[in-house]
């Protein structure tokens, strides 16, 4: 905390001594070059939502399907993820990069606001295992699997039935 305060005095103190000089620029006049990609996500695609296979609710004991709902649902029993959205009884998320790798394993980054009222940023891995299941890992936790319990229906193909 003591070098939090130190670092901020030091930044204040800099800018109160730049001159106070009043500065003109046209369009065009810093053209900066910026990379497209990081250097470590080169030749990888980032996607913004999760892959098919990880599409639909998932439960852990295949007797608490159907779910009434996901946020009444005992917490780490059951998983909703449908494109870009991650939902659990006690949060629900929205990726903001994710990356398919090998033999169907995608990891994503995910943006959380929990019921608390809190945020988190997590790093989720998720696997298809088997015919109806999907292996779950939430940053350095222990992977948990999950069955399949029934598929997402999107709201406007719902309104049409």
């Amino acid at each position: 905390m003591r070098l939090i305060l130190i670092c901020q005095g030091v930044l204040l103190a800099a800018l109160f001594a730049l001159p106070s000089s009043t500065g003109f620029a046209a369009k065009g006049d810093l053209k900066v070059q910026v990379p497209k990609s990081a250097p470590l996500l080169r030749g990888r695609a980032l996607e913004l939502r999760f892959a098919d296979f990880a599409q639909g609710i998932w439960v852990r004991d295949l007797n608490d399907c159907p779910t009434p709902s996901i946020d009444r649902s005992a917490p780490g029993s059951a998983l909703a993820i449908y494109r870009g959205l991650w939902e659990m009884p006690d949060r629900i998320c929205q990726v903001y990069g994710a990356e398919l790798g090998v033999r169907d394993t995608q990891r994503a980054a995910i943006n959380c606001l929990l019921n608390s009222g809190a945020e988190s940023i997590e790093l989720v891995t998720v696997q298809p295992r088997g015919t109806g299941g999907l292996m779950v890992q939430e940053g350095e936790r222990p992977p948990v699997h999950f069955r399949f319990c029934k598929k997402i229906t999107p709201v406007l193909k719902a309104a049409d039935e």
